[in-house]
């Protein structure tokens, strides 16, 4: 009797060790995950090119804030460079273009996305992120417009939602 007595609280010690790891690996692995996968991507287009006329895409599932940032980024072909100091675009010619980038929500109000920013990333890619101040988070967008004064080759065309401390290292 007095042994299974015993066995019964070790078992019952294993268990409680074995949940109170969970609870504390359960949350590192996910920060690990994250920082490894921080970002929410919605593909919108594949290789295209902007023009001075708006470009409709219509996406397969309607775009949503869910985290911190949301942008549309346009992964640009690599003979186009960033202006040095700005936010426009030098083009093979050297002439420089800002392109435009609007939402347009469900409700069918356009929401401009005029903060442009520029990434390079260590993979070589030239990403175009356009953001904006006002965009509801409550809202649902049903159509990006994109629009330049020159043709903009892009690799393609994305949504993008990630928080920021997702991006830094968990150690």
């Amino acid at each position: 009797m007095k042994a299974n007595l015993q066995i019964s609280l070790l078992i019952l010690l294993i268990l409680v060790c074995l949940g109170a790891t969970g609870f504390l690996v359960i949350p590192i692995t996910r920060k690990f995950y994250r920082w490894h996968n921080p970002y929410l991507d919605q593909e919108l287009a594949g290789p295209t090119t902007t023009a001075s006329q708006w470009l409709e895409i219509v996406p397969e599932s309607p775009l949503r804030v869910e985290r911190q940032r949301h942008m549309i980024a346009l992964d640009l072909d690599r003979s186009i460079h960033t202006e040095q100091g700005g936010a426009g675009l030098v083009l093979p010619d050297g002439s420089i273009v800002r392109p435009q980038v609007e939402l347009v929500g469900k409700d069918g109000k356009t929401y401009e996305l005029n903060m442009p920013s520029l990434f390079l990333s260590n993979t070589g890619e030239i990403l175009a992120y356009f953001s904006g101040d006002d965009l509801p988070n409550d809202k649902t967008y049903i159509k990006v417009r994109i629009r330049s004064d020159r043709p903009v080759r892009c690799n393609r065309i994305f949504w993008r939602n990630y928080n920021t401390w997702d991006t830094e290292s968990p150690f």
